[in-house]
């Protein structure tokens, strides 16, 4: 039996990626895991503790990976097996933790200037060092695997339904209002069509005067499951939302809810609209996905139901080949 520690900034976006790592490994290694915040040892000056230690791990050494390990609270790695850990703010002391104790580490992100030789293996969507420590992922791994979101849709008891995953301005995207009144017309129509339940869920980005168009706009369609973040909706089970939805419809602006969606395993398609000004690494992105048949493209202003072909198993045979390279990596 395995010990994985996952380090965790409390965000939740950076603990879905380290626990989706250790998902995929614990199913060819049975592992306990265990999960612990960073924790800076002045909280008023963690800015600049991250920044002052990214410089310091920069030069790779015994003794400013200590010094690095004196500005946080102490983690004891003795029992652990391995440390997974995402997000620019652990990179630093996951490093330092390395170099002390000889802990594999597997850390997830851009590595904001520290190369990717400080970890067992540095996981990246982009290449950023000619290094077989940097692996590239093909989808960013999460927690929402078919069979979890199966299980969780069935706990749950949903019925099949359309998912639309909203979000907002972000990363170059710009949505004008006539975008806006097209999508809820094509969600109309493919409720007419379909006579399936619509599920929306808003997010951050979403403008609120946007989400209560939206949903008065739908007053009249089943939307029993949806999640209006402005309204306060933040317990929502989205792995059983993913797991009962025949097809999901993702607004493009977001990264992360296009990787969970493709993980799920369902049929993807993305939204963009006429205002991208996105920078070349996303949209290169954005074709990768493409490029491996795991989503569709469509204008937000007229779209329909298409099926991805084996898209359950593309994601699966991606996240299986990052597993087996992690696997090289830390010498399981």
């Amino acid at each position: 039996m395995k010990n994985i520690l996952i380090i965790s900034d409390g965000i939740p976006g950076h603990f879905n990626q380290s626990k989706g790592v250790a998902s995929i490994l614990s199913k060819k290694h049975p592992s306990n895991i265990s999960i612990i915040e960073l924790s800076f040892k002045s909280y008023q000056l963690r800015g600049l503790i991250t920044v002052f230690s990214r410089l310091l791990m920069r030069i790779s050494g015994r003794l400013t990976a200590k010094l690095v390990s004196l500005f946080y609270s102490s983690i004891n790695t003795n029992d652990i097996d391995l440390i997974i850990a995402a997000g620019g703010k652990t990179a630093p002391y996951s490093a330092a933790l390395r170099v002390l104790n000889g802990t594999p580490v597997i850390q997830l992100g851009s590595p904001r200037g520290l190369h990717s030789s400080l970890f067992n293996a540095l996981v990246t969507v982009e290449r950023y060092y000619e290094d077989s420590s940097n692996i590239i992922a093909s989808i960013t791994p999460n927690l929402y695997s078919p069979e979890f979101c199966a299980i969780a849709a069935e706990e749950k008891s949903l019925n099949e339904h359309l998912l639309f995953l909203i979000g907002g301005e972000g990363i170059g995207y710009s949505y004008h209002d006539r975008e806006w009144k097209s999508l809820i017309d094509v969600i109309k129509h493919l409720h007419k069509e379909t006579h399936l339940p619509i599920t929306v869920v808003t997010s951050r980005r979403t403008d609120p005067k946007v989400e209560k168009k939206i949903q008065s706009e739908l007053k009249n369609i089943p939307l029993d499951y949806s999640a209006w973040f402005h309204q306060g909706a933040e317990n929502f089970n989205l792995a059983a939302l993913f797991g009962s939805a025949k097809n999901i419809f993702v607004t493009e602006d977001s990264a992360m809810m296009i990787s969970e969606s493709i993980s799920s395993g369902k049929p993807v398609t993305t939204l963009f609209p006429s205002g991208i000004k996105s920078p070349m690494r996303y949209k290169a992105h954005i074709q990768k996905y493409l490029d491996l048949n795991l989503i569709n493209r469509e204008s937000i202003e007229n779209f329909s139901i298409k099926e991805i072909e084996n898209s359950s198993n593309n994601a699966q045979h991606f996240l299986s080949q990052l597993c087996d390279q992690l696997e090289e990596r830390i010498q399981w």
